[in-house]
């Protein structure tokens, strides 16, 4: 991969990184899992059930997404570092 295409992906991962740290986005992350969990635990209907895992799963993958561009960025970086001093030698 070109040394652009990998800097793109550094500078995707690092944006991922800093909305996974950003407080409104963690509180936000937090209080939907929670709020599913809870509503799962004590809902009486299998309908209702059904659509609060369904919510909590999709939120699962919205973290997980943000998460793989982060480590995406990481290991861009680390490409990104191994080919430059391939290029000092």
């Amino acid at each position: 991969m070109s040394e652009g295409k990998l800097m793109a992906e550094q500078a995707r991962g690092e944006r991922a990184a800093a909305l996974l740290r950003e407080p409104l986005i963690t509180e936000s992350f937090d209080a939907l899992e929670e709020k599913y969990i809870d509503g799962w635990k004590n809902s009486s209907s299998t309908e209702g059930r059904e659509t609060l895992f369904q919510m909590y799963q999709a939120l699962m993958v919205v973290r997980g997404h943000l998460t793989e561009v982060v480590e995406t960025g990481n290991l861009a970086k680390l490409e990104i570092n191994n080919q430059r001093k391939f290029m000092r030698r």
